[in-house]
C-alpha cells in the first residue's frame, strides 16, 4: 500500500503533505508512548497516534516513518507543524479513532509489525 492509499482509507486531511504520496509503506504502527515508536516502529512504516506535538514528529523523524496521522481529530498547533516542515515528516489528520483507523488500514492489506518484521 502507498502513502496515498492509507490516506483514501483514513479520509485524511493533509496538515504538512507528503512530497510523494506514493511512497511505499512497509507496514503501521499505532502508538501514544513514543517509547514504544522508538523501540519497536520500523522504517518506512505509517505511525497512527493519539499524540499530537512536535514530540511526535521529531520521533518519527528518528525512526525514517513515512507520515504520521493524527486521529480523533485533535487539533494540531503550530509548533507541530513547524517541527514536521523543518524535519520533512508528513502529518495527515484523521476524524477516525486509533482502532477504527488500525482496522480498516488491515482491511486494506496494510500490514502490522510483529518481532521486528511485517507479517504476512
Amino acid at each position: 500500500m502507498t502513502l496515498a492509499g492509507a490516506v483514501e482509507v483514513l479520509k485524511a486531511q493533509a496538515v504538512v503533505p507528503a512530497d510523494d504520496e506514493q511512497a511505499p509503506l512497509s507496514g503501521c504502527f499505532a502508538a501514544d508512548l513514543m517509547s514504544d515508536v522508538l523501540a519497536f516502529g520500523r522504517e518506512g512504516s505509517l505511525l497512527i497516534t493519539g499524540l499530537a506535538t512536535d514530540q511526535a514528529i521529531r520521533t518519527a523523524a528518528i525512526k525514517h516513518l513515512v507520515a504520521v496521522v493524527i486521529i480523533e481529530g485533535k487539533p494540531v498547533h503550530s509548533d507541530l507543524v513547524e517541527t514536521a516542515c523543518e524535519e520533512n515528516v508528513p502529518v495527515y489528520q484523521t476524524p477516525l479513532s486509533k482502532y477504527e483507523a488500525c482496522g480498516l488500514l488491515m482491511q486494506a492489506g496494510l500490514r502490522p509489525y510483529r518481532k521486528g518484521t511485517a507479517t504476512d
